[in-house]
């Protein structure tokens, strides 16, 4: 395989994500992308693909009801948000590569929702970071 390929260039976008979660604490999500690049590269299924969007999906809706409702965009000033704002743009990018991959190639519909859900579950971390007193 090439080393400019599409699933060799998502791999790598994956590792750097999964890299950078890591800066921000979030191990499960880290070890969760090592199964994706598992299932991706090598054909092994990520069985608990589902099961984790549909945690993360829960998480989300707990934690938007701690927060402010969202009324413009907004511009992170404290460290924490930040950097899982960054981390967020991260996964959008893993996220569009992935639905370019799928247009390519039969990809599990599960790992799409998984990348759309981290990014989401990543802003409301980062709005939960920014609104903390």
């Amino acid at each position: 395989m090439d080393k400019d390929s599409a699933l060799i260039e998502i791999l790598g976008e994956i590792d750097e994500l999964q890299a950078i979660l890591l800066i921000v604490d979030l191990r499960d999500m880290a070890e969760d992308l090592v199964k994706i690049m598992g299932e991706l590269g090598c054909e092994v299924k990520f069985e608990e693909c589902g099961v984790r969007v549909s945690e993360m999906e829960k998480r989300i809706e707990e934690l938007e009801k701690e927060l402010d409702s969202q009324k413009k965009f907004l511009l992170f000033t404290k460290e924490e948000a930040i950097y899982l704002n960054w981390v967020r743009t991260v996964a959008r990018r893993v996220e569009r590569r992935v639905v370019s991959l799928s247009k390519m190639s039969q990809i599990n519909g599960d790992l799409l929702k998984y990348f759309n859900r981290l990014s989401d579950y990543l802003f409301i971390l980062a709005r939960r970071e920014e609104e903390k007193k």
